[in-house]
């Protein structure tokens, strides 16, 4: 069965080298109308140890809207792909990420590291997935900042949708050392009730402009969502749910079915086999088993455009039909056996008078 979460933007915070200090970590995310887009605004305040060409921070951003853009105090730079020749780190440009890319795993001259995109479960990658710049930087204090659109993850686990914006903050626990962390939230477009793993914010609220800041690594990762309110109609149908809803049609249609056989042999008590009852008894065990189906598609269409939709395969209650068929039709039998005995009963009696 496919996954009922679709991925969004990707958004990781990036791996340092040994040769540079993170001072502070400044994250300013802006959520764009109906919760369909988020404006990244990320700066990096950093500190170098020497001068010279270097390759001061690695990055990983997926499936974003727009282009994906990096300043050097204020000047944009080229992202490059990482060289195929850089398969290891040892004796390459990259030998002084080492500690990022080893110790999730704990191997030795491994290149591989673990993001988490949610409580444990994250996507392991290699140096070759990353995006890399190399520039000639002065010792001493500089500002780098990255810029983008991002688009929200969909989880539809659940009758209604939930959108997340999330962005993992697992590659800073291998950074030299970590010195702030300021995560901005604007909700200012949108007029939607929201949550946050990270807690109350230092300032302000989520409806409007809310602030945090952490002197250590608050999680693994940080997430805003934003759960639609179906009508409260749509809410009772998922309380009932369909399994609940097809149970009450099946009841009211078996007693229809049972009233349709009494009075076919009120007028035909004779006869030695009921087609009411054949009839019934092959037709509405299929019938039952499509309208769980349009109980489903109902729910969705009552929720509207925040339908999760993701049921499985539901074609597979079909194959239920022949165990249905077998404890149906046998009931219905018994009840026109019984129901055609009692009218040629009372018949007899009726004549005898």
């Amino acid at each position: 069965m496919a996954s009922p979460i679709q991925q969004g933007t990707l958004s990781v915070s990036p791996f340092s080298s040994r040769d540079v200090r993170i001072l502070k970590e400044k994250i300013n995310l802006t959520i764009g109308p109906n919760f369909q887009t988020a404006e990244y605004h990320i700066q990096y305040i950093i500190e170098v140890k020497s001068d010279g060409k270097q390759i001061p921070l690695l990055f990983h951003a997926q499936d974003y809207a727009n282009n994906f853009t990096v300043r050097i105090d204020g000047i944009t730079t080229t992202l490059l792909p990482i060289p195929e020749k850089y398969k290891t780190l040892s004796q390459t440009p990259f030998e002084k990420f080492s500690s990022s890319f080893s110790k999730p795993y704990e191997y030795e001259n491994t290149d591989r590291t673990i993001i988490y995109w949610e409580k444990k479960s994250g996507s392991i990658y290699t140096l070759k997935d990353l995006h890399y710049f190399e520039a000639t930087l002065t010792k001493g204090i500089h500002t780098i900042s990255v810029d983008y659109i991002a688009t929200p993850w969909i989880d539809g686990s659940n009758w209604v949708n939930e959108y997340h914006f999330r962005y993992s903050l697992s590659p800073a626990k291998y950074w030299k050392s970590f010195g702030s962390l300021e995560i901005t939230l604007d909700t200012r477009s949108i007029h939607l009730p929201l949550t946050t793993n990270l807690g109350q914010p230092s300032k302000g609220s989520l409806k409007t402009i809310a602030i945090w800041n952490f002197a250590s690594l608050p999680a693994e990762y940080w997430f805003i969502t934003y759960t639609p309110t179906p009508s409260k109609f749509a809410q009772l149908l998922i309380a009932i749910e369909p399994g609940a809803l097809t149970l009450i049609l099946t009841l009211i249609v078996f007693l229809l079915h049972i009233l349709a056989i009494r009075f076919y042999r009120k007028h035909h008590p004779e006869k030695k086999f009921s087609w009411v009852m054949i009839a019934g008894s092959i037709l509405i065990p299929f019938f039952i088993l499509i309208m769980y189906e349009y109980f489903c598609d109902l729910i969705d269409y009552v929720i509207g455009e925040h339908a999760a939709k993701n049921h499985g395969y539901r074609f597979v209650t079909l194959f239920l039909y022949p165990l249905i068929l077998l404890v149906y039709w046998p009931i219905l039998w018994q009840i026109d056996k019984y129901l055609k005995q009692k009218m040629n009963k009372s018949e007899n009696i009726n004549t005898s008078s």
